[in-house]
Formats: C-alpha cells, structure tokens, sequence
C-alpha cells in the first residue's frame, strides 16, 4: 500500500451452489426443514415423542403430532389459567362437569407414560376408580383435588385440563408409609401432573404451593410425598420448593404391562419418600444466588 493510505478494501468470494443459491441459506433451510420434521413426528413416518423414543403408532397419535401448536409451538397462544380446588359436582363421575376422566387420562400419560395404548387404558381406568376413592364426595378424610384449567377463546367450551395435584391427610409415617412406629395423621401428596404441552410456566410450582396452604389451613406443619426415582424432573422440582429426601421404599406397586391375558400387572418400584416443613420462619431471609 501507498504511504498514507489505507489498504482496499477485499471482497472475500461468496461460496454459492450450482444454481447461485449461497451456501448459508440452503443450510439454515436444511436445519429448519429437519426442525419442523422433528416436531411434526413425521420423520421417516413415524411420530416421535419429546423424549425421542417411537411413541404408539396409530392415525389418531400421528393427527396428534402433526397439530399446529406442536409444529408451531410460538403459534399457541395460552388462554387464562386457573388453579383451585375441584368442587363437588366435579368430582362425580356422573354429572356433566365431571372432571375424573380427564384427571385419570392426564396423570396416565404425564406420570406413567404407558408404552402402549392398551396400558394406557388399563391405567386410566384403575387411576379412575382410584381418584374416586380418594377425592370423591364418599371419602371422610380431609381431601382436596387441585386443577389447574386454561380457558379457551370460545366461552361455551369448557376449561382445558393442564394440571392437577391431589391432597388427603391419612395414617401415615414420616416417609409416608402406612405402618411404622411415628404414624399419625399427615397430608399425603399425590397425583401431581402437568400437561407437556404447558409445562415450562410454573404450574407446578403453583399446584404444590396450592396444597401447602391447604395443608397449613388444616393445621398441619408438614407435607410427606413419594416419587419415583427415576423420575429425575420431580424430584429437581420438589428439591427446588424446598423438599428433602428422607427414605427409600422399594416395596411401592406401579403398573406395567404384561398382566393376565395381555393386561396389566404391578411390580415393585424404588420409590423415594420426601417431605417438607410448613412451619414458616420467624425472619424470611431471600435468597441472592
């Protein structure tokens, strides 16, 4: 270059394609192509779960995939969501604004997550009579069933079910389990489910701060619970609120698949049993990191 001046400026060569297309683009589409595949669950024609693994096949999963709130998940737009108590009338398996159904196929698929539609089933109808006897009207212990319902843009339809939690004080340890030297009555948490496709707003970090005031208006200091051990984002969650693990139970039924005739059958679980103090600090200090 000629003293005092600066050097020209230089045009590195663009790569392009045979058609001229530049290189970037085709593989930004390529990425985003591969993306829509993903989520659409039309990859190789068969629809995939958020974990990855081949879910149930069938025309009704595959439609379910291919929805625009899964292709397009900035598109779904969240109506207003309420959590309270399910009433009386919701619990009845009978009335018309019975909630059962929907509680027993919400926790079947959030909690379990059967590998099979026939599972699925089996497990939505013995979660069904079990919801019943726990929170239904015939039930004398203190309970509550907490729903977290969204709603729609047409005021007509009825709440969408994204989330529940269930609450009943029964004799049990400190770990939760029905025999022990320390059984008394205590708040037993169960059934805590939220739909995947609202998960990432809180819900469930509202649904248990839910049953703790519930559980203090009963006049009780502290909440036990029992969570699978492999079922490492609840476990992240409670730790996070403030639960601590105190016991392991190896003995806790859960269902799976292989039954008499093809249907279902319980093997023993490693469970873990947790629980948290509801007493509430003199002087709350914040947390800064």
């Amino acid at each position: 270059t000629i003293p005092g001046r600066t050097a020209p400026f230089v045009r590195l060569p663009t790569m392009r394609c045979a058609k001229g297309i530049p290189l970037s683009v085709l593989l930004i589409v390529g990425i985003f192509t591969l993306w829509l595949c993903f989520r659409g669950g039309i990859m190789l024609g068969i629809p995939f779960a958020r974990t990855g693994r081949p879910a149930a096949t069938g025309k009704a999963v595959r439609r379910a995939c291919l929805t625009r709130a899964t292709v397009f998940p900035w598109l779904n737009s969240a109506g207003k969501v309420t959590i309270e108590p399910a009433s009386r009338r919701q619990l009845m398996p009978l009335s018309s604004d019975s909630c059962v159904d929907d509680v027993a196929f919400l926790c079947t698929n959030a909690i379990f997550n059967p590998e099979s539609q026939r599972l699925s089933r089996e497990i939505e109808k013995y979660l069904f009579r079990k919801i019943i006897d726990r929170y239904g009207p015939s039930n004398d212990n203190k309970n509550r069933l907490v729903l977290a319902l969204e709603s729609l843009p047409d005021p007509n339809q009825r709440a969408r079910l994204i989330g529940c939690v269930g609450l009943e004080v029964v004799e049990v340890t400190q770990d939760g389990k029905p025999k022990g030297d320390d059984i008394q009555p205590r708040p037993l948490l169960e059934f805590l489910a939220v739909d995947p496709s609202a998960r990432g707003r809180g819900l469930g970090k509202q649904l248990l701060r839910q049953c703790e005031d519930i559980a203090r208006e009963w006049g009780h200091d502290e909440i036990v619970l029992q969570v699978a051990a492999d079922n490492e984002v609840a476990i992240g969650l409670y730790k996070k609120l403030g639960y601590s693990v105190i016991a392991e139970d190896n003995t806790i039924l859960r269902p799976k698949e292989g039954g008499i005739l093809g249907g279902m059958r319980f093997e023993p679980a490693l469970h873990l049993c947790m629980k948290k103090s509801l007493s509430r600090p003199l002087i709350s200090i914040p947390k800064l990191f």
